[in-house]
């Protein structure tokens, strides 16, 4: 067999396959860890964690251990609470609309015991909360919370047919968890059950034990200390970060501290337009700690001189498994410096923001679920944050938006277009079932959705008419459940929902596809042609079977409303590369990300405008500086630069078949890895020539070609890409 592999792996070297001009060198080795894509980006890395081999900072994960049960969400609903209680101790500016659930205190676990196997003689668990253990129905233990292992004996007191061993947890409001590390209960391995009613049971749900034995729902994101420049009294961090200042200082003078992501910011005394609470608190003998994290750039010390300044700042440990770099270094910067905006806002979930949003909200989820996938290749916070969002009131729209609730969907569809996540769509169906149809409630007899009336429908932060945006972003959600039921084998979802979705697309065409402009309108009355709600008809697949001439006039005219946050700019972008307008596309790209560069950028902004001049750039909310400087809607560009430039684009669940269609344009070369879970996808150009790395287990398709992984094909570009 090894002889064969051999003279197989000779042959594909030596072939050449002819596609017009084009001349194709298959091999079946792969490539060493660090790619091409990383080495050329190196210079561009701002992220002073940054790690492209590893997981930096190394998370508190006990490898191999049994692990901590919970119920299912319960513990994401209660880093929620944790969160939205810190953000209101630290007096950060920012409402929190919407009905999350809350985790239960009370709940209990159970096993029961297979046939034919004997109860061990005594049972060493660690739990949290209050514990009372039960077998047969008999009592058999009573312990009070506490950090170390309760030792049950069931030896000896048991009757002979007990077969049901069962825990109860009760606490002060902490998630109740179990952990059973060896015998034949090992958590993990045995089928523990639990329940918050002792009537109705799921399984219970696994978290990895931690290296410092805290349980995994009061693990905190792990703190890098970092220290800063001093120049013109200032202290100067290099880069937008997230942490708590320590001040090492003889006197003991209490110092009072300024932060700014702006030196704007920094500088300003007036406590009415700080947004953060920099007080100031004893940490040990001559040592001041902030008593918050705070997101900032720039620090301004006074009262007190220090001797010492750093930060110990806060990452979730994270990997650059993708990177982006070409010939154009103001490029691979936006790209770099998009990747380390959403590793900031990398928490307990995807936050929206470090400064003032350091809260999940779910409108981040369809680009987030895109950014995980071409940056980093984890889609764990993906489901947490869905996971948490999903909790919420049957009378309340997730975070009290109505639009919110078609994103939930369609991040769903998301995650499951860039991971592939079988079992994590299993669990949420019914939940994602019950969201599309409690919408579909609300429509009226066409179908349009008929939000209520102090409904608050956001779509961006731009006053416009927005119910042609909002019937397309209803249709999207609608074409996305589709797709998730079929995924589910849910024939009769799929056909129904298919169904209704085709007649609302069909009065859209009727009421609102205005054939002389050859725009989307509004349903309801005659508007002028929406920015918005074109842009959604694009990127939603809407717009697919039109001559696009006028929705592209509307795109890149000045008539329609403008666009306010990057979110919708990434949109826009997206859509005029779909349409056929790369370098427009490339064009805009670089006037809004470069233009937040250019300003001194080091992540990406809440809302950005050209026409904002000076220090009024920074406000928002009729506050100075409330404008969140790392915001994770400002990330566009880790998917952008890859789909435009190389034409790297999923065509089946989880990387399964990707597209590959190089269009540099002007630029020299260009070269990207994208990570899957059988290995990385990357793409390197330059020359006329492209290097092809397909993984095991995903398909590649260039023009009519297809290559199967594992592979490195090296491929002669057809016409002038």
């Amino acid at each position: 067999m090894r002889f064969m592999r051999n003279v197989l792996a000779i042959v594909l070297l030596l072939v050449c396959c002819r596609g017009g001009a084009a001349l194709c060198e298959i091999r079946k080795d792969m490539p060493s860890t660090i790619s091409l894509a990383h080495q050329r980006s190196r210079f561009a890395v701002i992220d002073p964690v940054y790690h492209a081999a590893a997981i930096s900072p190394e998370p508190d994960i006990k490898q191999g251990a049994p692990p901590w049960l919970y119920g299912e969400a319960e513990v994401e609903c209660w880093r929620l609470q944790v969160l939205r209680r810190r953000v209101t101790e630290a007096k950060l500016h920012v409402g929190y609309p919407g009905v999350f659930h809350e985790a239960f205190r009370k709940v209990s676990f159970r096993c029961a015991i297979p046939d034919g196997q004997t109860l061990p003689p005594d049972l060493r668990l660690r739990a949290v909360g209050d514990v009372t253990v039960t077998c047969g129905g008999q009592m058999v233990y009573q312990g009070a919370a506490s950090n170390v292992y309760h030792r049950v004996i069931l030896s000896g007191t048991l009757p002979v047919n007990a077969r049901i061993l069962q825990v109860d947890l009760e606490t002060g409001g902490e998630p109740p968890g179990l952990l059973v590390e060896d015998g034949p209960l090992v958590t993990g391995v045995a089928p523990w059950q639990w329940s918050c009613d002792g009537a109705s049971w799921t399984s219970a749900v696994g978290f990895a034990q931690t290296r410092s034995g805290v349980p995994p729902h009061a693990l905190e994101v792990p703190a890098v200390t970092l220290k800063p420049a001093f120049k013109d009294g200032l202290y100067d961090f290099g880069r937008e970060i997230l942490g708590r200042v320590v001040l090492r200082a003889k006197v003991k003078t209490r110092p009072v501290v300024f932060v700014g992501e702006s030196i704007a910011e920094v500088w300003d005394d007036a406590p009415e337009h700080s947004e953060q609470s920099p007080v100031v608190v004893p940490d040990g003998e001559g040592c001041w700690l902030t008593a918050h994290p705070l997101a900032f750039r720039y620090l301004r010390v006074t009262a007190a001189e220090p001797e010492e300044v750093e930060c110990r700042a806060l990452f979730s440990p994270a990997r650059y498994r993708g990177a982006f770099a070409c010939s154009e270094e103001r490029l691979t910067r936006i790209w770099m410096n998009s990747a380390y905006t959403h590793r900031l806002c990398q928490f307990d979930f995807v936050l929206d923001g470090i400064k003032r949003d350091r809260l999940p909200w779910v409108d981040n989820m369809i680009l987030s679920a895109a950014v995980e996938s071409y940056a980093f290749g984890d889609p764990e916070l993906l489901r947490r944050t869905l996971t948490v969002m999903g909790r919420t009131s049957d009378t309340s729209d997730i975070n009290g938006i109505v639009d919110y609730n078609f994103i939930w969907v369609i991040g769903h569809d998301a995650l499951q277009q860039y991971f592939a996540d079988a079992a994590y769509l299993r669990r949420e169906w019914t939940r994602i079932k019950a969201m599309i149809d409690r919408m579909a409630a609300k429509c009226d007899s066409n179908g349009l959705f008929r939000p209520q009336q102090n409904g608050w429908v956001f779509i961006d932060w731009v006053d416009f008419d927005k119910n042609m945006s909002l019937q397309v972003m209803w249709l999207w959600a609608q074409r996305a459940g589709v797709r998730l039921a079929e995924r589910m084998s849910d024939s009769a979802t799929a056909t129904a929902w298919a169904r209704r979705a085709d007649a609302l697309e069909n009065i859209l065409f009727e009421k609102a596809w205005d054939k002389r402009a050859g725009a989307w309108m509004d349903p309801d009355k005659a508007t002028q042609p929406s920015r918005h709600a074109n842009v959604l008809a694009v990127v939603s697949g809407l717009a697919g079977r039109l001559n696009t001439r006028g929705i592209l006039e509307v795109l890149k005219g000045r008539d329609a409303e403008p666009l306010s946050s990057p979110s919708m700019s990434y949109y826009k972008i997206s859509a005029l590369s779909q349409l056929g307008d790369p370098s427009a596309a490339l064009a805009s790209l670089r006037d809004v990300w470069g233009g937040m560069l250019d300003r001194g950028a080091t992540t990406f902004w809440e809302t950005y405008s050209p026409e904002e001049r000076g220090d009024n750039a920074y406000a928002l909310y009729g506050r100075p500086y409330a404008k969140s400087l790392c915001h994770a809607w400002g990330t566009g560009p880790v998917v952008l630069l890859p789909q435009m430039v190389l034409g790297i684009v999923p065509t089946a669940d989880g990387w399964k078949r990707f597209r590959v269609e190089p269009k540099l344009g002007e630029l020299k070369w260009a070269c990207a890895t994208v990570p899957c879970r059988s290995g990385d996808i990357r793409v390197e150009v330059e020359d006329g020539w492209m290097m092809l790395h397909v993984p095991d287990g995903t398909t590649a398709e260039y023009g009519s070609r297809v290559f199967s992984g594992p592979c490195s094909v090296k491929v002669e570009l057809e016409g002038n890409e």
